[in-house]
């Protein structure tokens, strides 16, 4: 099967969801597909070669100069498209995350309507407005009067137009049911997965010392602010001796806001600030930790939850997604309104949880998601060769 990928970066950089549609592709190629990847153009770097995946990027944009690597509304985007349909057999494409817009709008206007379409949705627009909004400062909200309204959009046009869409948990389903009124049997929910041969499993060793990750973009959406409380929490009741690493980029600014927050909390020598890490070298930094702390105001669902359990470490998370099945057993759920206190006792008790990881490599694994992905484009295949 011919697959044409639209997604806004390959990597280098591993930046945000770029990780997850490379293992797709990945587990894909071993299945004997061949995948077009058509990328943004943040990195000067160039890309990792794989037998089975050519990498066309289309150069960097503007929307990347204004706000960072994306290319949400480059309309040059849809010259690419029309380059690769014209030159290529697609049986498939498989758009992810927000670079639908352009194309959207070609398919309600007739155009490419004989290809199974498929839109794999990590985190919605409209999710943007209803957890975050009251939240965000002023640069921010700048910058949210330009993209959010745009993905907004985007996904009720994907919905007009998507033969299929993908959400990777049952919140963003229910989203696209009842907010953006897409039909229930054109969603369909696939988790995220992970690599277990790259995430190996390591066995965690009883110490008096509580080593806490940190993994993600360092923004506001974040709440790194709450993650600083609940370690505070832990040396004032003096349970665990306490460390928090950070790994992720973020603008000097918010930062040096974090730094000197850490130092009014008098946690500063605790943390460890990591920066940004190449996903392939992630697994070294898991294996020294014992627990991945994410107390986000919003998510889709966030592959690092993944990446960590795959690792051995327990898992406490804000309740800012809803997933079902095995996955909602393993983690520890928190509310962001909780106490510090409250998530303290939840990091403890998620150190003593049980893990079936024979069970969680098996379901979660990338292979075991692009099996169920494959069942959704051979169905389509078939529906549109019936028309």
């Amino acid at each position: 099967m011919n697959i044409l990928r639209v997604c806004y970066e390959y990597p280098p950089p591993w930046d945000g969801l770029t990780p997850g549609p490379f293992e797709i592709s990945l587990a894909q190629i071993k299945k004997g597909h061949k995948i077009i990847f058509l990328a943004g153009g943040s990195s000067n770097d160039p890309e990792i070669k794989k037998d089975g995946i050519e990498v066309i990027r289309i150069g960097r944009s503007l929307p990347t100069y204004l706000f960072g690597s994306f290319f949400y509304f480059d309309i040059k985007l849809i010259y690419y498209i029309w380059k690769i349909l014209k030159t290529k057999r697609i049986d498939v494409i498989h758009f992810h995350g927000n670079t639908a817009l352009w194309f959207n709008i070609l398919r309600l206007l007739g155009f490419y309507k004989k290809i199974p379409y498929i839109f794999h949705v990590h985190k919605s627009g409209i999710k943007n407005f209803k957890t975050f909004w009251k939240k965000a400062n002023y640069l921010n909200k700048t910058k949210a009067l330009f993209i959010w309204p745009l993905m907004v959009v985007q996904d009720f046009l994907t919905v007009k137009t998507a033969n299929a869409i993908i959400a990777v948990s049952q919140s963003e389903k229910d989203i696209f049911i009842n907010d953006y009124k897409c039909p229930s049997e054109r969603v369909f929910v696939i988790e995220n997965g992970v690599n277990v041969k790259r995430f190996v499993f390591k066995t965690k060793k009883n110490s008096n010392i509580l080593n806490i990750i940190f993994v993600g973009f360092l923004i506001e959406r974040k709440n790194i602010e709450k993650i600083f409380s609940v370690l505070k929490v832990f040396l004032a009741e003096k349970r665990m001796s306490p460390t928090l690493t950070i790994v992720g980029r973020s603008d000097k600014n918010y930062i040096s806001k974090l730094k000197s927050i850490s130092k009014e909390f008098d946690i500063d020598k605790r943390i460890i600030w990591k920066g940004y890490i190449p996903y392939p070298e992630l697994p070294n930094v898991y294996a020294k930790n014992d627990i991945l702390l994410l107390l986000s105001h919003s998510e889709g669902l966030p592959k690092v939850i993944l990446e960590a359990i795959s690792c051995g470490l327990k898992v406490v998370s804000s309740r800012s997604f809803y997933v079902g099945g095995f996955l909602n057993e393993i983690v520890e759920w928190v509310d962001i309104e909780d106490d510090d206190e409250i998530i303290a006792d939840k990091i403890i008790k998620a150190l003593n949880k049980e893990i079936n990881i024979e069970r969680f490599s098996h379901e979660y694994s990338w292979s075991k998601k692009t099996e169920e992905i494959d069942k959704i484009y051979k169905r389509l295949i078939e529906e549109m060769a019936i028309q």
